[in-house]
C-alpha cells in the first residue's frame, strides 16, 4: 500500500504542471478544430497523465525489492522466473512481475479506446513506451530488463483485450 501512496505522491508533483500545460495545448487543438468531443477529450487526458506518472515512478521510482547494483542490465528473457523462484520473495513477484503486467494494461485500453487502430499497432505503442522507458533507465544508471519489456508488452495486450471484449459485449446487447 505504501507503494501506492509513495507512487501518487511522486506523479503530483508533476502532474499540475502537466495538468495547465495540458490544458492550454488542448484549448489551442480544440480552437481551431471546433469540436469536442468529451468522452475521447477525457480519456486522452487521463492517458497522458497516466503516462506521467509511469515515466515518473520508472525514472525516479525506487522499487528495486531484490538487492542487485543500480545499473544492471539483464538482456535474458524470462531471468525474472528464476529469480523469483529462487529467492521465493513474494513481494519481488508482485512488484517486479505481476506489477510490470497490471502497470500495462491501462495503456493498452487507453490507446484502445481512444484511438481506432488494429490490434498489432495498439501492441507496438505500447511496446514502444515500455522500450523508450528500459532505454532511458540505461542513461539514468537504473535498472534496465528484457523482462519488464516483455511483461508490460504483456500488460498492453490485457488491456487491448479487455477493450476488445468489453466492444463484444456492449455491441452484442445493442
Amino acid at each position: 500500500m505504501n507503494l501506492i501512496i509513495n507512487y501518487i505522491a511522486k506523479m503530483f508533483k508533476h502532474s499540475f504542471l502537466f495538468t495547465c500545460f495540458y490544458i492550454i495545448l488542448r484549448f489551442i487543438i480544440i480552437r481551431r478544430n471546433k469540436k469536442i468531443n468529451v468522452k475521447r477529450e477525457v480519456l486522452l487526458y487521463i492517458f497522458f497523465l497516466f503516462l506521467l506518472g509511469l515515466y515518473t515512478v520508472a525514472i525516479t521510482g525506487d522499487f528495486n525489492i531484490k538487492n542487485v547494483r543500480i545499473d544492471e542490465i539483464n538482456i535474458i528473457p524470462f531471468k525474472i522466473v528464476k529469480d523469483v523462484y529462487i529467492s521465493h520473495n513474494l513481494n519481488y513477484f508482485l512488484i517486479s512481475f505481476l506489477g510490470n503486467i497490471f502497470i500495462f494494461i491501462p495503456v493498452g485500453l487507453l490507446v484502445s479506446l481512444i484511438w481506432n487502430m488494429k490490434d498489432k499497432n495498439v501492441i507496438l505503442i505500447g511496446f514502444l513506451i515500455s522500450l523508450s522507458i528500459e532505454l532511458t533507465q540505461l542513461f539514468l544508471k537504473r535498472t534496465t530488463d528484457i523482462d519488464d519489456l516483455i511483461l508490460n508488452t504483456l500488460g498492453v495486450i490485457i488491456g487491448l483485450l479487455i477493450d476488445r471484449k468489453s466492444t463484444r459485449l456492449n455491441s452484442s446487447h445493442m
